[in-house]
């Protein structure tokens, strides 16, 4: 069990039942992934109440209840032991959910991108009205899924992003024309988690905007545009 898989599975999940979750219930589950892994992957470890409402900014005690019982319910958490006092948290582990397959999304992103319309771009001039087409699809980034890679950014460097904005999104699409790789993507923000001046500031400059510049991926990743490499997996941010 792996952050990688576990995210792929939540995220198969959430798009099997969407009238089930809510972003509120991905937040929480990030969070819970971000504690496990900051504890070294225990198998069990506790869940203290005010600590997690604060850093997930959640006010309320009910609305905190009610979505970490949508977890358990949802199958991705167990709890091991309840709180038996003001001084013992609850102890909870993270539960592998695969009953939803990754068949469903990837078709879906696939026909999506098959049918994405071409935009048309009037062009004014003098003389005359002129029409081009910008096509929106480009296969070279086809498989990029933006949700995914903001969870992964926020997942690596415990930040909490709400949103990948067209102006980023289009810089990742420039990057990926020019020829840099999803590969290099990976590895800039890997390496980037274990840089100590990025860990000083508490990674507060590794925003989504910051990886989508050409020169931070020329900087911080594993492989040059004219390289190849062969992953023993690819991240599930881009599949």
């Amino acid at each position: 069990m792996n952050g990688y898989n576990l995210i792929r599975d939540w995220y198969n999940f959430k798009f099997e039942n969407p009238s089930k979750v809510k972003a509120i219930h991905s937040d929480f589950y990030c969070y819970l992934i971000d504690r496990w892994n900051r504890l070294g992957q225990k198998n069990e470890f506790g869940l203290p109440t005010s600590v997690t409402m604060e850093s997930l900014g959640i006010g309320s005690y009910n609305t905190y209840k009610k979505t970490l019982n949508d977890l358990i319910d949802f199958g991705f958490i167990k709890v091991v032991s309840e709180s038996k006092n003001q001084h013992q948290s609850k102890v909870i582990a993270l539960s592998k959910n695969d009953k939803a397959t990754d068949k469903a999304l990837d078709e879906a992103n696939n026909k999506a991108l098959d049918k994405a319309p071409d935009t048309i771009i009037k062009q004014k001039n003098k003389e005359t009205n002129e029409q081009s087409i910008a096509p929106t699809k480009v296969d070279a980034f086809e498989s990029i899924d933006f949700e995914k890679l903001l969870s992964f950014i926020n997942f690596s460097f415990g930040r909490k992003f709400q949103v990948i904005n067209n102006k980023v999104r289009a810089s990742y699409n420039a990057r990926i024309k020019e020829g840099y790789t999803k590969d290099q993507i990976t590895d800039a923000i890997n390496n980037c988690k274990e840089i100590a001046y990025h860990k000083e500031k508490n990674y507060q400059y590794c925003t989504p905007e910051f990886f989508s510049r050409s020169e931070i991926l020329d900087k911080y990743s594993n492989v040059t545009k004219q390289e190849k490499k062969v992953y023993a997996f690819h991240p599930v941010i881009f599949d």
